[in-house]
């Protein structure tokens, strides 16, 4: 009922366009191009970040032509924003876009070879060409037993290198705070190399500058997750940066370790201010439902105006509030909840940080609700938030979701379910069961005699679970079809898991495969069988149905993966 109450208000909320954006024109060519470098790889990958979703980048294709052109047109939510370029997994280059044109130019046969591989023109051209010539000089400084720094409280090597995480998290706050900072000189001291040959980019001070403040606001933030959650007053003043530009894969990692801190924090709130989580002042609830209650009569529009101007004056008014939004439960009680968490972000933190929190509730949220809830939520969200680029960024988080509306409905009405897995759309399979789940289990994984089995244990609320999964597709693309994908979701104790969220998520992050629905009792029966029975946890199984590997690696670890995946099957 939920569900089909939602798509209702979805289908008024999918007709309104998402914000508009700037464009970056990317163009340029491949030089000599070749017949075995296009069978390869006959586009090329262009990435982006948002900066509500750190585990995914946003990519495009841009084709080639025979001559090696191509040309392709990406969004910009910031002024400036780091771009990823990947031809074929053989060449790769990070750039600074702005709204404009960037051309870009490589030779086909250089790839592997050339020290400088990429020749940039058009927006940003000066930083672009010389970002590479920094990245070089900060390798050989991670490597150098010499500083350039007129004081420093270690060498080159701990600061830079792998040595600087075996004693950071151990630090006390001062301590851990010098070497951060120093951490951070050495990194920008590396563009001294570029101003011997040339003029320093001023756009490439800025984005490297951006780049080294930002990671050490990163650490400090892990150091605080890891000691006692207290920060300085300078490190919740930087959160203003947030808005700002350029828009870096480091401002993401960023903003998602402040994001981490701040979640603790409201709990922290939440445990010791029982009754502010569980209220909200009396106008905001009376403006909730006036706004987006249904069929509400004049009369009841012009009390809940009343309220919303003057406050409660007796109790007969909270009873006609309770009334109202009994009739309109469901939806209100998104937009209830969303205002009462975003009540504890303005107790605790500055505007900016509370506008990235806010949009941030939707962004870390998503797998909760349905795609018309995502919309409804997305909508209020807007309303209540002031900053361009945040609201920007999470119209491209929704918008990206709900594209596949479509399939997840017939997923969700799909009725055929059987105990053999039936193909519900093309390339997902389901089953259920109602025997014991040894039985069930053994019989399905007979069915796929003869071929390798990739088996993934996960639940929908396991946080580990849902960042391993999102690397299943491109494992996926590098195996051979004939690889089944298997996954059973591991049902929560208690309360059980929405089946829509379950197919909606399914769907929208392309997990592929063979997915068996399973109850608690079956989960249990299983329990030696699967060992470890754990959420994201995965096993190997050889084609003669025998497991090769019960604790296998992950998705993440993609190249040992796929080794154990194609060894097992020989």
């Amino acid at each position: 009922m939920r569900f089909i109450f939602l798509t209702v208000l979805f289908s008024g909320l999918l007709s309104a366009s998402f914000a508009a954006t700037d464009s970056l024109i990317i163009k340029g060519r491949i030089q000599n191009l070749n017949g075995r470098l296009y069978r390869q790889a006959s586009f090329i990958n262009f990435s982006r970040n948002n900066i509500l979703q750190p585990q995914s980048e946003l990519s495009k294709q841009a084709p080639l032509e025979p001559d090696g052109s191509f040309r392709v047109s990406l969004p910009i939510l910031f002024p400036q924003e780091e771009i990823y370029l990947d031809y074929g997994g053989k060449a790769f280059a990070t750039f600074l876009g702005s709204p404009g044109t960037v051309e870009i130019s490589f030779n086909g046969d250089s790839i592997g070879k050339a020290k400088k591989l990429f020749f940039f023109a058009g927006v940003n051209a000066d930083a672009n060409n010389q970002y590479p010539l920094y990245v070089e000089a900060e390798n050989k400084l991670a490597e150098s037993g010499k500083t350039m720094l007129a004081v420093t409280v270690t060498s080159p090597k701990d600061l830079l290198g792998p040595n600087f995480f075996k004693n950071f998290w151990q630090k006390g706050t001062t301590e851990a705070k010098a070497v951060v900072n120093a951490r951070e000189q050495l990194r920008l001291s590396a563009l001294q190399n570029i101003t011997q040959k040339a003029i320093l980019s001023p756009v490439l001070f800025q984005w490297i500058k951006s780049v080294t403040d930002e990671e050490g606001l990163q650490l400090l933030y892990e150091h605080a997750l890891g000691t006692d959650y207290v920060v300085s007053k300078d490190l919740l003043d930087s959160l203003k940066r947030l808005q700002g530009t350029p828009l870096t894969g480091q401002r993401v990692i960023w903003a998602n370790r402040f994001g981490n801190y701040a979640d603790i924090l409201v709990e922290n709130r939440k445990m010791s201010n029982p009754s502010m989580v569980n209220s909200l002042p009396v106008r905001l609830m009376a403006s909730l439902i006036r706004n987006n209650a249904t069929n509400l009569s004049a009369d009841e529009r012009r009390h809940l105006e009343q309220i919303t101007e003057n406050g409660l004056a007796e109790k007969s008014e909270l009873d006609f509030l309770n009334k109202l939004f009994a009739k309109n439960e469901m939806v209100l009680n998104l937009l209830f909840n969303y205002e009462r968490e975003s009540r504890i972000y303005s107790d605790i933190f500055d505007s900016t940080a509370t506008e990235f929190l806010k949009v941030r509730y939707l962004a870390k949220n998503l797998y909760k609700f349905t795609y018309p809830e995502q919309l409804l939520l997305s909508k209020h969200i807007q309303s209540r938030t002031a900053t361009d680029q945040f609201k920007k960024s999470l119209d491209e988080i929704v918008a990206l979701e709900v594209r596949d509306s479509a399939d997840i409905r017939r997923l969700v009405d799909f009725r055929g379910l059987k105990t053999d897995p039936v193909e519900a759309l093309p390339g997902y399979w389901l089953a259920a069961s109602n025997d014991r789940g040894t039985a069930w289990f053994d019989r399905v994984l007979e069915g796929y005699r003869g071929k390798t089995v990739y088996l993934a244990k996960w639940n929908i609320e396991d946080g580990k679970s849902r960042d391993e999964l999102d690397f299943i597709p491109s494992l996926q693309a590098s195996l051979p079809e004939d690889i089944v994908f298997m996954y059973i979701h591991l049902p929560n104790e208690g309360a059980g898991t929405s089946e829509t969220l379950l197919k909606q998520y399914i769907v929208r992050h392309k997990l592929k495969g063979v997915h068996l629905l399973m109850n608690n009792d079956q989960m249990m029966d299983l329990l030696f069988r699967l060992n470890p029975l754990d959420a994201a946890t995965f096993s190997l199984i050889r084609p003669n149905g025998k497991f090769a590997l019960k604790k296998a690696s992950p998705p993440s670890e993609r190249e040992k993966t796929i080794q154990a995946i194609l060894q097992a099957g020989k």
